[in-house]
């Protein structure tokens, strides 16, 4: 079963993934993928079975002054080619200010029974010096988990100012 799963899965994203076949003056022919798509496929052994995780991620949009990435992945355990425990499923957004060099991001994982998990985070700069050796930035993250077996978590937050100079 899990031999069929990671077989389905390489042919689905060959098949769904965009790219195109150049020929040079020899003949040779070379397939030309896009660098900002990222998918990505993990199988890791333990005592307690495999976990495999499958991933998709990339640049959503760019130009000279943002930029907005994104990722999404899906986990699941197998013992004996059979899913054994529950699917975790998440995604992640995250904008840059080019210029500025600030951010932000913002994910969300999902373990069914067992509840979700949100998260943001943000740095802004208020200074940066003329040469760029000096920077002031200002930096949140925020977190808290809801439902699940225990309940809706109190949430966990925090904050405050970096201040980095070069000599």
């Amino acid at each position: 079963m899990l031999k069929i799963f990671v077989i389905a899965f390489c042919v689905s994203c060959a098949f769904g993934y965009p790219y195109e076949i150049i020929e040079d003056d020899q003949g040779l022919q070379y397939i030309v993928v896009p660098s900002r798509v990222r998918r990505d496929l993990d199988i890791s052994k333990s005592g307690s079975g495999t976990r495999v995780t499958a991933g998709h991620g990339g640049t959503i949009f760019k130009n000279d002054r943002h930029q907005l990435d994104g990722s999404a992945y899906a986990s699941q355990n197998f013992k004996h080619f059979k899913p054994a425990g529950p699917l975790t499923t998440g995604g992640e957004l995250q904008y840059q200010h080019l210029p500025s060099g600030s951010s932000a991001s913002l994910g969300a994982t999902n373990t069914r029974g067992y509840g979700t998990d949100l998260s943001a985070q943000g740095n802004l700069n208020l200074y940066r010096s003329q040469d760029g050796r000096t920077t002031l930035d200002a930096y949140g993250n925020y977190d808290r988990h809801y439902r699940g077996p225990w309940g809706t978590g109190r949430p966990n937050y925090g904050g405050g100012l970096n201040l980095n100079h070069r000599f």
